[in-house]
């Protein structure tokens, strides 16, 4: 489809940006909080943490200043600051145990990928063709009982046993990465891995981050050789930040809001750029991607998802127009169906949910139970059922937490902003 566009891939595409010198060109609108976050990350005794919207753009950002980071180490005489990738999710259900097991098994992987140029670069580095074997080999060997990596561990009687991440239980697996980081980083200014917590509002509740948080931050946060970069929403950051025992620990956060509109005009016409081929005929110029981008609140990510629902509608349909102007009119045609036929499928919302609907928009689509005389209750219990409505209807995301009352929790859905572009005339902001 897109090659028949005239794209080489997908210049929709909602997923992060990559960390490589096209992202580097495709994060736009984002120089103050990039600087800011590379700064952090090089200079400061406390890890950077990131804050905002889910779809943001927080991911791209991070990914964006690795590859920078690790450019200039490359390319220059900087500090060896080198990310690794994926980026961690920590969830309810990870024990402190099986969290550091993963994180030890990438930081391993990333001695391995990153060997040669931290040696070329006079860095102390473990000889790593054993490591090599076992990390990439479906076996390990146990040593009498205990896990014999990589040349260290007991000399008795050996057995071998499926690779799997139990393995990572063993203490002198520990002890011989936290040695390698050490050797390899004596020093804060000669850098470190940055390892990435990402999607922090998966935890759900402030008090949740906090206790996790707080025990990963001797075994892990505080481990020499590591960098480590949060990022959450629904103030979760800045809830656990707060903690007496992350404090000295977390940075405050560096809030992320959603670029301005010219800015993302731009954005999109880099990506029309970037991926196009000849003769290319994007289905959504940059004023119909803001037009889109300004109905669903400034989300980045969910307006090019609903930029690349239309590109395929389209297509489908045999209904790319070549003219600027006639794109135009049918993504507002579509983006006006496709708000009716979500605002048909909230036939269970009455009139006082309908109120606090409307209500929670003229906040900006955010705001806190505790908030619930705003809404014209006497208690959160008594605006909950209406909140059930909502939630039930997928207009609005709630998380309650009684241990912080601070916390924003209450979120209009992609969807929510969509049926209220239908609710106010077909307006966008």
């Amino acid at each position: 489809m897109w090659n028949e566009l005239g794209f080489r891939d997908n210049p929709y595409s909602p997923r992060p940006i990559q960390a490589n010198e096209e992202g580097v060109e495709l994060l736009v609108g984002r120089d103050v909080e990039l600087h800011k976050l590379m700064t952090y990350i090089k200079s400061s005794d406390t890890h950077p943490t990131l804050e905002g919207p889910n779809g943001v753009g927080k991911t791209s950002l991070v990914s964006v200043a690795g590859f920078k980071l690790l450019s200039e180490f490359i390319n220059e005489s900087g500090p060896a600051y080198i990310p690794i990738e994926p980026p961690f999710q920590l969830t309810s259900e990870d024990s402190l145990q099986a969290f550091k097991q993963k994180v030890l098994y990438s930081v391993a992987q990333a001695f391995v990928t990153n060997h040669k140029v931290l040696k070329e670069k006079g860095y102390n580095v473990p000889d790593i063709v054993n490591i090599n074997q076992w990390l990439n080999s479906p076996l390990f060997h146990m040593t009498g009982g205990s896990l014999s990596i990589a040349g260290y561990g007991g000399s008795a009687t050996r057995s071998t046993t499926l690779n799997s991440s139990a393995g990572f239980t063993d203490s002198g697996f520990t002890a011989t990465i936290q040695s390698w980081l050490r050797d390899c980083f004596p020093s804060r200014s000669t850098g470190g891995f940055i390892c990435t917590i990402d999607n922090l509002e998966l935890l759900e509740t402030s008090r949740s981050a906090r206790e996790l948080l707080e025990a990963i931050r001797d075994e892990l946060l505080n481990m020499d050789g590591l960098r480590w970069v949060l990022c959450g929403a629904r103030g979760i950051i800045r809830s656990s930040a707060s903690s007496p025992r992350l404090q000295g620990v977390l940075a405050d956060p560096i809030d992320i809001d959603p670029i301005r509109d010219t800015d993302a005009e731009l954005a999109l016409s880099k990506r029309l750029q970037i991926y196009a081929l000849e003769d290319a005929n994007p289905p959504v110029e940059a004023d119909g991607f803001t037009h889109i981008y300004k109905i669903g609140n400034r989300n980045l990510r969910n307006a090019l998802k609903y930029c690349e629902d239309f590109a395929i509608w389209a297509y489908l349909n045999k209904s790319t127009p070549t003219q600027s102007k006639d794109k135009l009119e049918l993504i507002e045609a579509w983006m006006a169906e496709t708000a009716e036929k979500y605002e048909m499928d909230t036939k269970g919302v009455g009139n006082r949910a309908w109120k606090v609907f409307d209500d929670l928009i003229a906040t900006g689509g955010n705001s806190s139970p505790s908030d619930f005389e705003h809404f014209g209750y006497e208690s959160q219990q008594s605006m909950r059922p209406q909140l059930k409505l909502l939630e039930d209807a997928n207009l609005i995301e709630s998380a309650i937490d009684e241990t912080d009352k601070r916390r924003r929790t209450i979120l209009v859905t992609s969807r929510g902003w969509i049926v209220n572009y239908k609710r106010s005339g077909f307006k966008s902001a």
